[in-house]
């Protein structure tokens, strides 16, 4: 019991840091952002397993978008875009998010591949129990932001893309402490179009 209290201390302070690190580093304007980085985007499939939770199995057709206006702190917000049918779940409409530099994502990568229903295909979406304290490192420009989503903390990375049939976009979440005792497969990606 107490190597479980220090683990999920230290996944707290982790936690803690980041959030830190996220306010305390220098925020992007939003002119050194490219463009694309700002559409709306459409739901299009969602590769989250269905025992994450009704906050991850975000339904097809829901629509968000990022604000080009940056808050004090260098913060730019997730705006949920609800329709008449269903919502995202509360936790996803202000998130704050954070420009990351990189390259260009030209193509999907094999990680980020998804089949609904066939999950375990991915190598990112069959990881069980998976946890990460810091914030994950991907070489391609993207949005990052830290969210408690079904009462679960994850990293959120948002991997925009100019693709010639317009925008499209893929949401990765990583668990920043899955439980040691729940075999919670709450990592998934959700692909969107403009």
């Amino acid at each position: 019991m107490p190597r479980f209290k220090n683990a999920a201390l230290s996944a707290a302070m982790a936690a803690q840091c980041l959030c830190a690190a996220l306010l305390g580093s220098t925020p992007a304007q939003a002119d050194q952002i490219p463009d694309y980085f700002f559409s709306q985007w459409t739901v299009a499939t969602n590769c989250t397993e269905a025992q994450a939770g009704l906050a991850a199995r975000v339904d097809t057709g829901l629509a968000f978008r990022i604000t080009r206006g940056v808050s004090a702190d260098g913060s730019y917000f997730f705006q949920a875009l609800n329709n008449g049918y269903s919502a995202w779940a509360p936790n996803w409409n202000g998130l704050k998010l954070a420009y990351r530099a990189g390259s260009k994502l030209t193509t999907v990568p094999a990680d980020f591949e998804c089949v609904p229903g066939q999950e375990s295909s991915s190598p990112l979406l069959a990881m069980s129990g998976y946890a990460q304290a810091s914030e994950p490192y991907y070489e391609p420009e993207h949005w990052y932001g830290l969210a408690q989503i079904q009462g679960q903390w994850e990293h959120v990375l948002i991997f925009p893309r100019n693709t010639s049939t317009g925008p499209a976009a893929i949401i990765v979440m990583e668990s920043v402490n899955a439980p040691g005792t729940i075999q919670l497969d709450d990592d998934g990606v959700i692909h969107a179009q403009h």
